[in-house]
């Protein structure tokens, strides 16, 4: 390969670089969810199965909204 290939082969790569790095850049990060909510109590919409919202529940821990766990309480079958 001559200097003259070498020359447009570099500057074909760095301005195919170029215009990946911009198409990247465009795809910035999205915001959080806004959250329903109530003062701790929240829902986090993230899309719809049918005409229902679906999404997660949120609490409210020292100002910053955190997923909310459901606690399992195992009761017995019978009373004896």
């Amino acid at each position: 390969m001559s200097a003259r290939g070498r020359l447009i082969f570099a500057c074909l790569w760095i301005v195919s670089l170029l215009i990946v790095s911009s198409l990247a850049s465009a795809q910035g990060r999205r915001d959080p969810a806004p959250v329903i909510s109530g003062a701790d109590l929240g829902f986090r919409p993230e899309g719809r199965q049918g005409k229902a919202r679906s999404g997660t529940f949120v609490v409210r821990i020292n100002g910053e909204w955190v997923d909310a766990v459901a606690a399992t309480k195992t009761v017995p079958a019978t009373t004896r």
